[in-house]
């Protein structure tokens, strides 16, 4: 009895095809909650010790732990020699150099807060001026503002459902514009703001975002609990909008060739989407 390979999968963002791909990394890659392209290395953030798996470009394991992490969920890259680990219930934020070593971190010496940072943080991004944004997150309805040196400089947002407000602010990101984006889960849109935490706009039609990230293009890519993953302009017109092959896609990340690389759970894997003609 012969068996068939398996069918290849295709989808497409507008004008764009890709291959799927989900990379057969074994047993060894379970507990992913986020996941950013540093240099050639796609480094999955895990709920689990070690908390970093490193994927090198032959798609090697090399695990990372990291100190004091209760459960991560968010992982960013914020410049050529520094990403951001955030820790949901240790309420903090680890930020560490290319060589994955902890330079600082932002924390409340385990004293969360309503109101003030931290209470459950999910994400971390930073501003074209060096600002540091904290969507903060399960606890909190709010993202705080720390400038370069990691001081706190103020708070934006409460709990709620207009403009400006939040219920589960889950990934943060800063656009090619300058503009905040904030997928603002249970209601169900993405905010945009300017660096002051001014609001500016919204973008619906979305269930229950999950992930932000930029496209080579500049567009925003969003992942959602459809399941799908939607790209839109700077103008947030939709552009393309596509399927993901789990329950949902919790973290994403693109690398400098198109390709986009997706944290899925239930399965826990990691699925890349290749760009091709």
């Amino acid at each position: 009895m012969t068996t068939s390979p398996p069918a290849s999968r295709y989808v497409a963002l507008g004008n764009q095809r890709y291959h799927v791909q989900h990379l057969d990394l074994g047993d060894g890659l379970t507990g992913i909650s986020d996941l950013a392209v540093h240099g050639e290395r796609v480094i999955a953030l895990r709920r689990q010790a070690p908390e970093l798996a490193v994927l090198e470009p032959a798609m090697a394991l090399a695990d990372h732990p990291l100190r004091q992490i209760t459960c991560g969920h968010g992982l960013r890259a914020l410049g050529p020699d520094m990403l951001a680990a955030t820790d949901m219930d240790g309420h903090k934020v680890v930020f560490l150099n290319a060589r994955l070593i902890e330079t600082a971190r932002l924390h409340c010496d385990e004293r969360p807060g309503l109101g003030r940072p931290f209470n459950h943080p999910t994400d971390c991004t930073r501003g074209r001026d060096g600002r540091i944004y904290v969507a903060d997150g399960y606890g909190n309805s709010a993202v705080h503002v720390f400038d370069p040196t990691l001081r706190h400089q103020f708070s934006f947002g409460n709990a709620g459902t207009g403009p400006g407000q939040f219920s589960t602010p889950h990934s943060i990101l800063c656009d090619p514009q300058g503009r905040i984006c904030v997928a603002d889960r249970e209601n169900n849109r993405v905010q945009r703001f300017d660096p002051e935490g001014i609001w500016l706009d919204e973008i619906g039609g979305l269930h229950k975002p999950m992930a932000l990230a930029l496209g080579v293009d500049g567009n925003l890519l969003v992942t959602d609990q459809t399941p799908r993953l939607s790209a839109y302009d700077p103008d947030g017109q939709l552009t393309g909008r596509c399927r993901t092959f789990a329950t949902y896609a919790h973290g994403m990340d693109v690398a400098p060739d198109g390709t986009i690389y997706l944290a899925e759970m239930m399965p826990d894997r990691i699925t890349a989407l290749i760009p091709t003609d």
